[in-house]
Parts: structure tokens; C-alpha cells; sequence
């Protein structure tokens, strides 16, 4: 059984094992490794203390495999409406709802935050998530061209909105 829920601090270790393992594929994350115990437990404690949306999908043994999270990507108050998500499920868990439940949970918490814009960026070869953020609402607003070379490969992203 899968349970969708709002993150803890105990779950920092579980989130930072949970990223690393998407981020080392280096095929669907920005980062191509996770941030470590201490950064993801400040993350986590700093999305709670002000009320970010961010949830875990987390198995009955208490083992984490996906995460969503919306943040607010720009301190100014002309922009306190837009949130940032991002998200991943490990591999195994993928094609099986979990990332859309955590979504639509994360999703879902944005009105109580403030969020009436999301906003993500995603690689354009990751086509079943755009596939799924379409799904869920989200439109293509541009491109950027050649934004990040990995392994001497260009590669396009795609930013998305949902308002």
C-alpha cells in the first residue's frame, strides 16, 4: 500500500534516498545526485514552518519512493502567487498513479499557501511526465533550447504552468 502524506522530519532520510536514486539517473532531474541528509531535513523543516505544499508517497514500512513539493521560487511579493513544483517517483513505482496522487495531493494545498500559478520545467525526452502534467492541467509555455549538456548532449527544457 502506498500512502500519500504531508512529509515529517523524520522522513529526511527517506527523501534524501528517494532523490539521490532519481537524480543518479540522470535522465529526469536537474541535479544528477540528491543533496544529502542535512539539506533535505532543512528543506523539509523549512516547507513546514511556512507552509509550503510538500508530500511524500511512502510505503506501509515506512520506505519513501516519490515526492512532490511546491515552493516559491522568487521572494518578491509581486510573485507570492507562483509556486515552483517539483517531483519524482523511483524507479519501479513509475506508471502505476503514484506521481499523479502526489500531484493532485500537493496540488490541492496550493490555495491554503497562496499558490494560484505552478510552475515546472521538465526535460523535453521526459514525455510521460509532460504527459501527465498535461493531464493534470498544465500547458507548455515556451522552451528552452540547449538549457543544461549532459555528457556532451544538448537538452531541451520544457516550461509548463497551470493557473
Amino acid at each position: 500500500d502506498v500512502i500519500i502524506r504531508t512529509v515529517q522530519p523524520r522522513d529526511a532520510t527517506g527523501v534524501a534516498d528517494c532523490v539521490d536514486a532519481v537524480a543518479r539517473e540522470r535522465l529526469w532531474l536537474t541535479a544528477t545526485e540528491g543533496f544529502g541528509i542535512r539539506a533535505t531535513d532543512d528543506f523539509i523543516r523549512a516547507n513546514l514552518a511556512i507552509g509550503n505544499p510538500h508530500v511524500v508517497a511512502a510505503l506501509s514500512n515506512g520506505a519513501i519512493i516519490g515526492w512532490c513539493d511546491i515552493i516559491a521560487p522568487r521572494p518578491w511579493p509581486e510573485f507570492r502567487h507562483v509556486g515552483q513544483l517539483g517531483m519524482g517517483v523511483i524507479a519501479g513505482w513509475r506508471g502505476l498513479g503514484v506521481g499523479r496522487a502526489l500531484m493532485a495531493t500537493a496540488l490541492n494545498a496550493c490555495p491554503a499557501r497562496g499558490f494560484s500559478r505552478i510552475e515546472l520545467e521538465v526535460y523535453a525526452h521526459n514525455t510521460r511526465a509532460i504527459d501527465l502534467y498535461t493531464s493534470m492541467g498544465f500547458v507548455e509555455e515556451g522552451r528552452k533550447r540547449g538549457a543544461r549538456i549532459l555528457d556532451g548532449n544538448p537538452q531541451d527544457l520544457v516550461l509548463m504552468a497551470r493557473t
